[in-house]
């Protein structure tokens, strides 16, 4: 089970002088955080959480403050406003190019080895690089939030301690996954020593995996770049640098197409992997410019020094719950990928699907959900539990009309909109209908996965992390034992794992929205909830058999006109021969 994942921008509160100014005051509004209250000044987990919505200059008082207003103000509104715009544009981009991506790997390689033994080798390397390392990781958001609250010398030094212990650690993992890749490679993927063709497969994916292990060395520092550039106030760059990767990925297969060789499926392969770690070098090298200043001296005298420092002790007490929290997704698509490695090409067809479904919700998860968070916030703040809960009902309620009529209509048109987004060069008629089949299969769960993602910002809003991490650990286990159910014993396939990831989801709504309830006096019962859902879902299945019917019979119209036309023109070209 793959899940959506949204961060937000953490600010570890401590007690802070009023008349020491903060380091990053660029603007008198910030974005939605993460607030972790501990008393202790290295806390060993997260034990509470808040999300608060406040200006900076009020970051250790109350939030929400009324500020007078003034020219800096509203100066600083506009600027706010801008940066905004910028990311939503950087945001949209990065989506588009990574729909573009899957597109033309999916155009080029197809269902084939390369593609599926890519998304095997990615696996690691990209857990690295796009959970750790990337935007919004666990190290770009808590290292902006430390540098934050730190003097602007005493930030500088972290950075560069940091920056040489990411290097050596994650030199001596590239060192181990370089050195035992089939050991590795056998442990999330056995199935690949049992097919027929895993031979192959596993063979391109061990030499990937390879190719790939710059992105777990480079994985660390690179979040450490972002994280100083966020606490600057510098958030255009890190949230336009995953369109480096995406553009590159996209180079490569295109460069690929005109020059093949005899050893397609090697060739391709090593393109591909390449790319990606070029990609991140490259994202890497744009840091070293901007930050060339804070990476002198970047070796230390000595190590032990740096791992007794506070600092850095307060810095990996936060990182490591945070990394286990945020990796129960990645663990959950081990999951996938291990039954998935059972199955013909099922890793990239799933691949495929997945991203075709949540590429839609993550952009309405950015534009629904974030603008929500302060709301929650002031809502729990002043113990206002039924406007709470009416508002928790609207939202669920808008997910609801926003994508059960939308997903009901695409699972009609999802054959033919994979056939022509998807279907050119190496992916046939066979493969955009295994796709289409799996892109039915997770549209089935898609407004649960988005109603899940509302409901945990509740939870955050409440200060409790806990129910959250509780529901996604549980269903873990419980999508292991339906992927082994659906694989093993009831012969599903593919289509079982995504059925799978979406009967999960949605029972995972179900036991958050319970819990909430617990919690939440004014949240409504199941019973008040059930009619407005009904309702809608009869519209979506009449819209469904609306747009059925309607696809059916404008292809049978198109189909006889061409018949027609073409019988007309097989009688007339003999008579003018005659």
């Amino acid at each position: 089970m793959i899940t959506a994942r949204i961060a937000f921008n953490l600010h570890f509160v401590r007690p802070h002088p009023v008349n020491q100014p903060l380091r990053n005051p660029y603007s008198p509004i910030s974005r939605p955080s993460l607030r972790f209250h501990s008393g202790n000044a290295f806390p060993l987990r997260f034990r509470r959480i808040h999300i608060a919505y406040c200006t900076e200059n009020s970051f250790d008082s109350t939030c929400g403050e009324i500020v007078e207003p003034s020219d800096s103000y509203f100066t600083g509104v506009v600027e706010s406003a801008n940066t905004a715009t910028w990311l939503g544009v950087a945001t949209l981009t990065n989506k588009i190019l990574g729909l573009l991506r899957e597109a033309t790997m999916a155009s080029v390689f197809g269902v084939g080895a390369v593609a599926t033994s890519f998304k095997y080798a990615w696996v690691l390397p990209g857990f690295s690089s796009l959970l750790l390392g990337g935007v919004n990781g666990p190290i770009h958001i808590i290292m902006s939030a430390t540098l934050s609250k730190l003097p602007k010398e005493r930030g500088k030094k972290l950075f560069q301690h940091l920056t040489t212990i990411m290097f050596l650690v994650g030199g001596i993992v590239a060192t181990l996954v370089y050195n035992f890749p089939e050991f590795i490679l056998q442990s999330y993927a056995p199935g690949l020593w049992i097919l027929t063709e895993g031979k192959i497969i596993r063979e391109l994916a061990m030499e990937q995996l390879k190719i790939m292990t710059p992105c777990i060395v480079l994985a660390g520092p690179v979040g450490l770049g972002f994280g100083y550039m966020s606490a600057e106030g510098n958030d255009a760059l890190p949230s336009i640098s995953p369109a480096i990767s995406s553009s590159l990925l996209i180079v490569a297969c295109l460069f690929y197409t005109f020059t093949k060789h005899l050893n397609a499926s090697s060739t391709g392969g090593k393109l591909v992997s390449f790319a990606a770690s070029l990609g991140l070098f490259l994202q890497w090298v744009i840091q070293v410019i901007v930050l060339r200043r804070r990476w002198s001296c970047i070796i230390p005298g000595s190590f032990i020094s740096i791992l007794k420092g506070g600092d850095v002790f307060e810095f990996f007490s936060l990182l490591l719950p945070a990394t286990v929290s945020s990796g129960l997704a990645q663990i959950a698509s081990f999951t996938d990928l291990c039954f998935a490695s059972h199955i013909p090409d099922a890793a990239s067809g799933l691949s495929y699907a997945y991203l075709m479904v949540m590429a839609p919700l993550g952009a309405l998860s950015t534009i629904i959900i974030l603008p929500l968070v302060p709301t929650f916030c002031k809502f729990v703040k002043t113990s206002s539990w039924k406007s709470l809960g009416d508002e928790v009902e609207r939202s669920l309620l808008l997910c609801m009309v926003l994508l059960l009529p939308a997903f009901s209509i695409m699972h009609v048109l999802a054959e033919p909109a994979i056939h022509v987004f998807f279907k050119y060069f190496a992916l046939d008629a066979s493969a955009s209908a295994q796709v289409s089949t799996l892109f039915s299969a997770y549209s089935v769960g898609a407004p649960f996965f988005f109603a899940r993602d509302l409901l945990v910002a509740v939870f955050y809003a409440f200060g409790d992390g806990k129910g959250p991490f509780l529901v996604s650990a549980g269903a873990i286990a419980v999508n292991a034992f339906l992927d082994w159910l659906s694989v093993s014993k009831l012969n599903l396939g593919a289509e079982g794992l995504a059925l799978s990831t979406s009967f999960i989801a949605t029972l995972s709504v179900f036991l958050l929205y319970h819990l909430l309830k617990m919690k939440l006096s004014g949240l409504s019962n199941y019973t008040v909830m059930f009619y407005p859902a009904a309702l809608l879902l009869i519209c979506s299945i009449t819209s469904n058999l609306t747009t059925s019917a309607g696809y059916k019979l404008i292809r049978e119209l198109l189909a006889s006109k061409f018949l027609s036309r073409s019988a007309c023109v097989g009688i007339k070209f003999p008579v003018a021969q005659w």
